[in-house]
């Protein structure tokens, strides 16, 4: 347990968010062993670029990811471990759908050879779910490291974080994170400072996020 964030072996505890004092839930995962060969081959494959599509928790993610994926659908449903992938999204979106008491949200795929947003910052959403099934999880700041004036400034001032202080924290591979933003109300601490790993191209990762629907 770290200042302001709650991190646990069990998905239930997710509903820990909104505990006023709490700014980001974090449920650990073991891999799913079905599905290590299909994560690893569109690491290496670098098959999903990018897709994006608006789902419920009553969607069936097999039947309409292909047409988010263009192109590449043909390459990504042959692989071993697709229909467990899916399913796996499937779960996400109902943890998601169910906390919220929403009908839809958006689900975001992504192979990232570089840093999306490598500079420390605070989404402007309620809140995000964010899980990293292969390479470097997104990282995160404890609030005593954080100056909220500084946000948004090129030299975010912390203490030394890249000097292996500790003052970094990082979402683990497979774990499902749920990091509030500056959107949510009544909390009493601000949305999650975080960020994308600085990583090579030859170290990507596999990215899936869900939002609210706007």
């Amino acid at each position: 347990m770290a200042e302001h964030a709650h991190v646990s072996e069990h998905i239930d505890d997710l509903a820990s968010i909104y505990d006023p004092a709490i700014h980001l839930a974090v449920a650990r995962r073991q891999p799913d062993p079905a599905m290590i060969g299909f994560v690893a081959e569109v690491l290496n494959r670098r098959c999903v670029p990018c897709a994006e599509l608006i789902v419920g928790p009553a969607t069936t993610i097999a039947e309409h990811l292909p047409e988010a994926l263009g192109g590449f659908a043909a390459a990504v449903t042959a692989l071993p471990g697709y229909a467990e992938f899916c399913r796996d999204l499937e779960l996400q979106v109902a943890i998601f759908t169910d906390l919220f008491g929403i009908n839809a949200v958006g689900l975001r795929i992504a192979t990232l050879q570089g840093p999306m947003c490598p500079r420390f910052h605070v989404d402007h959403v309620p809140c995000r779910l964010i899980t990293t099934y292969g390479g470097r999880g997104t990282e995160w700041l404890p609030e005593e490291y954080v100056d909220r004036r500084q946000l948004g400034c090129a030299d975010l001032p912390l203490r030394h974080p890249e000097t292996g202080d500790g003052a970094t924290c990082a979402l683990e591979p497979w774990a499902i994170g749920l990091f509030r933003g500056e959107g949510w109300l009544d909390g009493s601490v601000g949305g999650v400072v975080h960020r994308s790993p600085h990583i090579a191209p030859a170290q990507p990762r596999l990215l899936m996020t869900l939002d609210f629907v706007r």
